[in-house]
């Protein structure tokens, strides 16, 4: 693969991959002003642009790590302005580019490590060492090769499934925990319950969940919002 490598979105989880690529040289892209100031001082970027319009670059990767509602414009875009790089996301739900005429070019992945941190002061540069990555299935073996020699390097294993098993695995692992711990929340914060001041280390872990970012997780849940459904339906019996 060519040194060459441009990150779209540069909060936590775009730092901490850019951390980790030492010996690549990386472009960014970021719109966030408090980010950005950040990011100049980090000196780990070859360019940083904030209008999309400006980036210039031959890239054999572009990796899009922006809020969920922008990949798809990010793709498009990308796609058409750098047809011979190959382009990856880190959604964590995929029905949304399920549904979407997709480019040849681009092959969606999911690296299993999230956190509840948002910013790129957080980043962690062993973030992806020993972690899952998922990737979704395409009938292009080269590309998917590639992909995974691409998220090796990163010290990650890499798992191949389809849309749909991504989807139905992940609303039960991760996005129905989610929002179980979001709502948990809520109900103790409506009933004046102090959880912060009186409860144990196992219900702070529970809640611990519900400090990510609520607009991003919100876009999650409404995206997969069948599985977690799936998922309501399962415990009601249960519980009865």
């Amino acid at each position: 693969m060519s040194k060459e490598i441009l990150i779209a979105g540069s909060g936590f989880m775009g730092t901490s991959m850019a951390h980790a690529l030492k010996n690549f040289n990386i472009t960014c892209f970021e719109t966030n002003e408090a980010y950005l100031a950040t990011l100049k001082n980090l000196n780990i970027y070859k360019n940083i642009f904030s209008d999309v319009s400006d980036i210039k670059g031959e890239f054999a990767l572009i990796i899009i790590c922006t809020r969920q509602k922008d990949v798809l414009e990010h793709i498009s875009y990308f796609s058409s302005k750098f047809p011979e790089s190959l382009i990856t996301d880190i959604s964590s739900s995929k029905n949304f580019l399920h549904e979407a005429d997709l480019p040849h070019n681009f092959i969606s992945s999911h690296p299993i490590c999230g956190s509840h941190k948002v910013g790129p002061e957080d980043a962690e540069p062993d973030l992806f060492k020993g972690k899952e990555v998922i990737i979704i299935d395409t009938p292009y073996q080269e590309k998917l090769a590639e992909l995974r020699l691409f998220w090796s390097s990163l010290g990650a294993n890499t798992t191949v499934m389809n849309f749909s098993e991504h989807d139905k695995n992940y609303a039960f692992l991760s996005h129905f925990p989610h929002l179980f711990s979001f709502i948990y929340r809520e109900i103790l914060d409506e009933e004046n319950i102090d959880y912060k001041k009186f409860s144990g280390d196992s219900l702070k872990e529970i809640l611990r969940l519900s400090e990510a970012n609520e607009h991003l997780w919100h876009e999650i849940f409404l995206d997969n919002k069948e599985n977690l459904e799936y998922i309501k339906e399962k415990l009601k019996k249960k519980l009865l």
